[in-house]
């Protein structure tokens, strides 16, 4: 590698998920294990030429996931747009969506996925996509498939799974068991999940400065380096705090309270 990573993305636990070097020609991402990536700036920072090696032992799915849960939104927050890392899904029977931000394993997805299987659509199953147009943000919907580990698919949607590597997250399609809506809609509340797995149920409003401070962390940045860039990104993540409500929501991570804490959101919106 050329030198010493300027910056890691390392998770709770200390691992090191990504590494972030400089190239000559633009950037070079490492994600450990799974695959290289070469952007390769093609027109002073805000166009990239992107080349992938996978290691040997990675399969397509995993590839294709970094690149569309990764590097997509990296490259996104870089051109000037707002991506986030979370799920979303559109509430039924209302004009809007609400959005789920948390650690990776932290739940947001099997969440989303619960909301799916009472009615709610998802939108998206990682990244959080927002256009704002007309005073409001509007989630673009993704791929229409959500990543679960099994027991969270088997409490889904139940019955035999094919899954190929029961102790790695597969995609699941969306289907009659988990709708998906493939049209953009208004982003009305944020809900950012907390690290306890083991607390009591609640939900609470934050503060403007909390919720700025709870949202960055969530957010992908290419070059902490850039100053311009990086004022840029925060102008437009203070700018989403101030426009939409965010929340904290704690609850424990069992299936059986998944009923109480869709109920509990659902109070929450339309309370808001």
């Amino acid at each position: 590698m050329p030198g010493d990573p300027y910056d890691r993305w390392v998770s709770p636990a200390g691992v090191c998920m990504a590494e972030f070097y400089r190239h000559e020609s633009g950037y070079y991402l490492r994600f450990p294990g799974q695959a290289d990536f070469l952007l390769a700036d093609k027109h002073a920072g805000s166009d990239f030429l992107v080349t992938g090696w996978p290691v040997p032992e990675c399969d397509t799915q995993t590839v294709t996931n970094l690149y569309h849960n990764a590097i997509q939104p990296i490259l996104g927050n870089h051109s000037g747009g707002i991506f986030l890392h979370g799920s979303a899904v559109k509430l039924n029977g209302e004009e809007g969506a609400i959005a789920f931000l948390g650690l990776s394993r932290g739940g947001k997805t099997t969440l989303a996925g619960s909301f799916a299987s009472a009615g709610h659509p998802f939108l998206t199953e990682d990244v959080i996509d927002l256009a704002k147009r007309d005073g409001q943000y509007w989630l673009q919907p993704k791929r229409s498939k959500l990543r679960l580990f099994i027991d969270s698919a088997r409490h889904l949607i139940g019955g035999e799974l094919g899954f190929a590597d029961e102790d790695r997250k597969q995609d699941v399609d969306a289907g009659d068991a988990l709708p998906f809506s493939d049209e953009a809609v208004p982003l009305r509340q944020i809900f950012v999940l907390g690290t306890d797995h083991l607390s009591s149920l609640s939900i609470r409003q934050f503060s403007l400065q909390e919720a700025l401070t709870a949202l960055m962390p969530h957010a992908f940045i290419l070059d902490v380096e850039d100053k311009e860039r990086l004022r840029g990104h925060f102008a437009r993540m203070a700018g989403l705090a101030q426009d939409v409500g965010c929340y904290a929501l704690d609850y424990t991570r069992d299936y059986a309270e998944l009923p109480r804490v869709k109920s509990a959101i659902l109070d929450n919106f339309h309370a808001g």
